[in-house]
């Protein structure tokens, strides 16, 4: 064997803070720009070896390792994915300026060094699987579902952060010793707060030094045993300190991030009881399963996340135990009615589109094309759902915003989405579909969101020079308007990331 094949790395396996972790010995990524899900760390890649914390070749193996572990997983729960939506590879920036943040733009994921205020260590958000494994998650989301990225949605907004904390969650339980660490911490326990549990403590003590008692938890940027339970959005205001609930994405998300341990939680314990960790495991990865499998068919609407429970529910139908484990959790949260019936898909939506078992034809999709009352001329975009079989697709309308309350928005256009769902057997044969036509209730969320982007000056001012993500970044606007090709100004995300105070 040659010495670069037994060239070791040294990483931290979790948060570099949480239970004081120490740099442990690892194999390095290989080949990982190669789909799925490949990767570039940006700059000279160094020789693989134990280099030391808070040196730039600690750092460029620390990322990697992160987003390789994230890659394995990914690779695993979404068979046939791993394409990004720029591309096959990601790229991924060590240092790209001073700050206690991360964030993603669709081109890349950005990671950025600061100083803790009080202790006066050097803090890398790209230190911390915790942080890289959540903006990988952003990406992984926005690849399997392009059409969350500008939904005009509270929910929506809140899903894709929740769906990076799931990620980061999900990636550390792969690992046999965090996985066995948390269950010790707990002493079995696990919906005690735990080192998986919280997440990005190393930065949310650099942002509590910064920023102040309110910016983030004691101990963690998030936590996901939390007690949080489902609210309207637009009945909570607009932001908050972190130990309450508010609208703003990141906020809301620990809603269903909540949610989703309770499930981790309820699956372990309905395991193999003399193996904890093997059920902590097989847990994590049915999780894992059920979250990509509903997160690919839940429409894009105003009620995000109770759709999410709904299809996180219809996911697990065909285990009793695990049936019963989401509803209970789902339930507890308020996510699902404990007196609502699961809706017969089929029956429902034969119905509704009026069509017997027959071959995806142009007949099956112009039946669907007249409930959504589009016109032939119409795009209705198709995509294929990669745990199911089904086909999912949506027409898109604009819904135009005029005031002065929306502000750099006024007289800009939002994209609604009138969605359906196909289901297709094995044989090739349609068996039902289902239509969902956004309506009052989507129309007024989308104002709503839209006028309180504009209230906390998320919205970029018009002057021509487009979507310069990283320049939005340092400005704080996460949403910019966009004069498009059909000569129609619309208002467009730019990045995702951690919460900035």
């Amino acid at each position: 064997m040659d010495e670069a094949s037994r060239a070791r790395i040294r990483i931290f396996l979790n948060d570099p803070a949480a239970r004081g972790q120490h740099p442990v010995s690892s194999e390095p990524p290989s080949e990982t720009e190669r789909r799925p899900w490949g990767f570039r760390v940006e700059g000279n890649a160094p020789p693989p070896r134990p280099y030391e914390p808070d040196t730039p070749e600690f750092l460029y193996w620390q990322i990697a390792s992160a987003l390789g572990r994230g890659r394995s997983l990914w690779s695993r729960l979404l068979p046939g994915a791993g394409t990004w939506v720029r591309g096959a590879v990601l790229p991924a920036i060590p240092v790209d300026g001073e700050d206690l943040n991360a964030f993603y733009d669709r081109k890349a994921l950005h990671f950025f060094r600061d100083v803790n205020a009080k202790t006066g260590e050097i803090v890398q958000s790209g230190d911390s699987p915790d942080i890289v494994t959540h903006e990988q998650g952003h990406a992984v989301l926005d690849s399997i579902r392009p059409d969350l990225w500008d939904a005009p949605h509270f929910e929506v907004a809140a899903f894709h952060e929740g769906f990076g904390d799931l990620a980061a969650i999900l990636v550390a339980l792969d690992d046999g010793d965090l996985a066995r660490a948390a269950i010790e911490e707990t002493k079995g326990s696990l919906d005690h707060s735990n080192l998986v549990s919280r997440l990005a403590e190393e930065l949310a003590a650099a942002v509590v030094a910064k920023y102040g008692p309110d910016a983030a938890l004691p101990d963690a940027l998030r936590d996901a045993v939390n007690s949080f339970r489902y609210v309207a959005p637009k009945s909570l205001p607009d932001e908050g300190p972190a130990d309450a609930l508010s609208r703003e994405p990141h906020s809301f998300s620990r809603v269903v991030t909540g949610a989703c341990w309770d499930v981790l939680v309820r699956l372990s314990l309905a395991g193999n009881g003399s193996d904890r960790l093997a059920a902590l495991q097989k847990a994590a990865q049915d999780l894992g399963r059920l979250v990509a499998a509903a997160a690919e068919r839940t429409a894009p609407t105003a009620t995000f996340f109770r759709r999410f429970a709904t299809e996180l529910r219809k996911a697990a139908s065909g285990d009793s135990t695990t049936k019963a484990a989401v509803t209970r959790a789902l339930t507890s949260r308020d996510l699902l009615s404990a007196k609502e019936s699961e809706p017969d898909f089929r029956s429902e939506s034969q119905a509704s589109v009026g069509f017997e078992p027959e071959p995806l034809t142009t007949r099956v999709l112009d039946a669907i094309r007249e409930s959504l009352g589009a016109r032939r001329d119409e795009e209705i975009l198709v995509r294929a759902s990669r745990t199911d079989g089904s086909l999912s697709g949506r027409r898109i309308r604009d819904l135009v915003l005029s005031g002065p309350e929306y502000g750099p928005a006024d007289g800009a256009a939002v994209e609604l989405s009138d969605s359906f769902t196909v289901a297709v057997e094995e044989s090739g044969y349609v068996t039902a579909a289902r239509v969902e036509s956004a309506g009052p209730d989507e129309e007024e969320d989308a104002r709503e969101f839209v006028r309180t982007l504009a209230r906390l000056g998320r919205i970029a001012q018009e002057d021509g020079s487009g979507s310069d993500a990283r320049r939005l970044y340092e400005e704080r606007k996460s949403h910019f308007v966009a004069l498009e090709p059909d000569g129609v100004r619309r208002l467009r995300r730019a990045w995702v990331q951690g919460k900035r105070p």
